[in-house]
């Protein structure tokens, strides 16, 4: 699983940011969470998902013919950020869902941080104050804090929503695999 994952990040995760595609980043998040949390639920072995992160990355670093730190680092948190949570929760369907959370927050906290090392201070309050302006022009008047809020709640609502669908597709190849009962 972590080799799909990385063939996964390096093909389709490539094209998307090459095509800019909106988003493209959560896709390829909750992609790494299915493949992370079907691995885990089909091998449940403590350190599996750091194993299969560092897989992923190693993949990705070679299809992108030399070390970019921003994907490196976004699937490595990924990993770790599921694998904390499958260990938290003694590997079950609630670790599956927690991961996802915190697997899919991650993504715009990791958005954030990378603007603010490669622009400053100033790129951050741009982008920042960009969203807020998104959000007034769809009826929501928001300040800094309720864009952050609203962002990683909603990252967090999807990523728990998709961890736990992941597990439950996860048990239904587990139960053809190995047997219907």
């Amino acid at each position: 699983f972590g080799a799909l994952w990385g063939a996964a990040e390096a093909s389709l995760g490539t094209f998307l940011k090459v095509a800019q595609v909106p988003l493209g980043s959560v896709v390829m998040a909750a992609l790494g969470v299915l493949c992370l949390v079907a691995a885990r639920r089909l091998q449940p072995v403590p350190g599996l998902c750091l194993v299969m992160g560092c897989v992923a990355a190693c993949i990705k670093v070679v299809a992108l013919g030399g070390f970019v730190l921003g994907p490196v680092v976004g699937i490595l948190v990924e990993a770790a950020a599921l694998e904390l949570a499958m260990l938290l929760a003694g590997g079950t369907a609630i670790g599956a869902s927690l991961g996802g959370a915190f697997a899919l927050a991650a993504v715009p906290v990791h958005k954030l941080v990378a603007v603010r090392v490669v622009a400053g201070a100033q790129g951050t309050h741009a982008l920042m104050v960009a969203l807020e302006h998104a959000l007034g022009r769809v009826g929501m008047p928001a300040t800094s804090v309720d864009v952050a809020v609203i962002v990683l709640a909603a990252s967090c609502a999807f990523g728990g929503a998709f961890g736990l669908w992941s597990w439950r597709l996860a048990g239904r190849v587990e139960w053809r695999v190995r047997g219907r009962g």
